[in-house]
């Protein structure tokens, strides 16, 4: 793989730190930031499905909720991450290698310390990112797994 593939890599993978520094801190402004618009319309279509009325999800995709939706939204998106995430500890987790999809996107494994003798960690789960132009790499998903062999 040439310098400049690499250099991807790390930099989706440095975003992917950054996406769960944002999950364990509660960090939803840098959160909703860090989401590409696939991985905000399913945010939104998601929190729909659990009751978000639909017009402040639109309101919230455009740019134009008052501050109190925003923030009511934002702060149940940190919750429903973390409960994806709810297998393992948190603030344990690490960023595993990246890899190149099909489609330009780049998969991160997350991983987590393993409690078992000789096993070094699990895979948690796996972050999908794409890359815009203006903003760089973002996160489209959120692929948890349960931890554990």
């Amino acid at each position: 793989m040439g310098a400049p593939m690499t250099e991807h890599l790390d930099a989706a993978r440095g975003r992917a730190a950054e996406f769960i520094h944002a999950i364990v801190w509660a960090e939803h402004t840098k959160l909703w930031d860090l989401l590409s618009d696939d991985g905000r319309a399913t945010a939104l279509s998601v929190a729909v499905r659990n009751g978000l009325d639909r017009v402040v999800a639109g309101r919230i995709r455009d740019d134009l909720a008052n501050p109190v939706e925003r923030e009511r939204f934002l702060q149940q998106l940190v919750v429903g991450l973390r409960r994806d995430l709810r297998s393992v500890e948190l603030t344990a987790l690490t960023i595993g290698e990246g890899s190149w999809g099909d489609d330009s996107a780049v998969t991160v494994e997350l991983q987590t310390p393993s409690q078992l003798p000789g096993i070094d960690a699990w895979p948690a789960g796996q972050l999908v990112l794409s890359r815009d132009p203006d903003r760089g790499w973002l996160i489209d998903r959120l692929d948890p797994r349960l931890a554990g062999p």
